[in-house]
């Protein structure tokens, strides 16, 4: 779990202890302790952070075969797992590998599996995957020394354990991955920051010690994809290079001098420069291999996308909302934010890519979504009968046919019984009587994919 440090009574404090021991990109930051922890909130819908614009994507990846689900696979360090300031470990967390699934929903159906695990670095990812490649078992020890030392708190290590246990699942879902994500690399660095704060470093001493991680990561990294790509060639993997979240030095940031600021933000781009080439290598060989610039976005605008200030750097919700729109941006070429909510209304409904329209809004009852039945109708394309004698309400599409019964607390699919949380049933509006469906059993009852992501109040159907 990322290590914090407790809260600095002045922010000139805050910033000299953070920067003194803050990573060069992504991952954990040495300090004295896990903070206290709390759910984080919910999250804006949109940044409006400018996001670098992108040249054309490649093709966008697809589901290996017609009706089957966009399989997403995220792997990489506490940036994967979504980690916020703050957060439990019962907490959900709201990540880029989030925004990156409710991304794949507009495109049609998908699923995820998220991989991440805190404080890995990169010679850690590399030992997972070669032991999912491999088909063996390991601990978190054998991956990575000190794994517990560096997650501190033991639930948090409990975290690590049970991802770390599941090598041979993984194997099994990046055989099948459509899409891998991944971030790394940013918990390799933080060694020297112990040296700008203990050892008096010189400029050159920097410099030398800077290129000698990144040579030392590079082929890690590769060794990490290429365990991706023996086990499925086909896939897409998309990965991140690093952000630094140390502001530049000012009046009231003191804590590394211009030009060691200097020396690291070179840094930065270099691995941004070595990420590029890694990744052409790899296309060149006939694999789609890509990577996405975070780091410029993030540069200059450290103390709105992370929590530097509270002694952790990692993102805030609009620096995931960033990362998000990278990823996107990379893998499909574009990213889409949520309409508006119609007046009334408590959530979007998305089909198929498409936002519903209809004069009557969504209800919310019982936690249960439920639609005019007439706009279920139009919206799934799906051919409607109503028999009003018994109340009941017939739809069909795709060789399979659900009828709802007003007030019934089942419903009839192909002719089976089911059980039914909340019935439909009928609503007074302006002298007319509408018939309201519960939207995700009869989605599910005609096969397709429902899916609601609360941070956006979005409910997704793909059929």
């Amino acid at each position: 779990m990322l290590r914090t440090f407790k809260k600095s009574k002045s922010r000139t404090a805050a910033l000299t202890a953070v920067l003194l021991l803050a990573t060069i990109g992504t991952g954990a930051a040495y300090a004295e302790g896990l903070g206290p922890i709390a759910k984080p909130a919910s999250s804006p819908l949109a940044s409006e952070a400018t996001v670098r614009t992108y040249s054309a994507a490649p093709a966008a990846p697809k589901a290996a075969a017609t009706g089957e689900p966009l399989h997403i696979v995220a792997v990489g360090d506490s940036l994967t797992v979504g980690y916020e300031n703050g957060m439990q470990l019962t907490s959900v967390p709201y990540g880029y590998v989030d925004r990156v699934y409710e991304q794949a929903l507009y495109h049609g159906r998908a699923d995820v599996k998220n991989y991440g695990i805190m404080a890995l670095r990169t010679p850690g990812l590399n030992n997972f995957l070669k032991a999912a490649a491999n088909g063996t078992s390991v601990t978190p020890e054998e991956i990575q020394p000190n794994l517990a030392k560096d997650s501190i708190d033991p639930s948090a290590y409990t975290f690590n354990a049970e991802i770390i246990g599941k090598s041979a699942a993984l194997a099994d879902d990046l055989k099948k991955a459509d899409l891998v994500t991944l971030t790394i690399g940013g918990n390799d660095f933080t060694p020297i920051f112990d040296d700008i704060r203990t050892t008096g470093i010189t400029d050159a001493e920097l410099q030398t010690k800077l290129d000698t991680m990144l040579a030392d990561y590079v082929p890690q990294l590769e060794s990490s994809l290429r365990s991706i790509l023996a086990l499925n060639p086909k896939t897409t993997i998309v990965f991140a290079d690093q952000y630094l979240p140390a502001p530049a030095p000012s009046i009231l940031n003191k804590a590394i001098t211009k030009s060691q600021y200097d020396i690291l933000t070179g840094g930065v781009t270099k691995l941004k420069g070595l990420d590029e080439t890694l990744a052409a290598k790899l296309t060149q060989e006939g694999y789609d291999v890509r990577t996405v610039d975070v780091s410029t976005p993030f540069k200059g605008n450290e103390l709105t996308y992370t929590y530097i200030l509270k002694g952790d750097i990692h993102p805030k919700q609009s620096g995931y909302d960033v990362m998000g729109r990278a990823f996107a941006q990379g893998i499909w070429g574009d990213y889409r934010d949520p309409a508006a909510l119609a007046a009334g209304a408590p959530l979007r409904v998305i089909v198929n890519g498409t936002d519903l329209k209809g004069s009557n809004p969504p209800v919310l009852k019982n936690n249960t979504t439920f639609l005019p039945m007439r706009d279920v109708a139009n919206a799934l394309h799906a051919t409607l009968n109503w028999d009003n004698k018994t109340r009941t309400a017939t739809i069909a599409s795709g060789g399979k046919k659900v009828a709802f019964t007003m007030g019934a607390k089942s419903m009839v699919v192909n002719g089976q019984t089911v059980p039914l949380e909340t019935p439909a049933y009928l609503q007074q509006s302006g002298g007319n009587s509408l018939t309201y469906l519960p939207l995700a059993a009869l989605s599910k009852g005609l096969g397709y994919q429902v899916d609601y992501r609360k941070p956006i109040l979005t409910v997704f159907i793909n059929s």
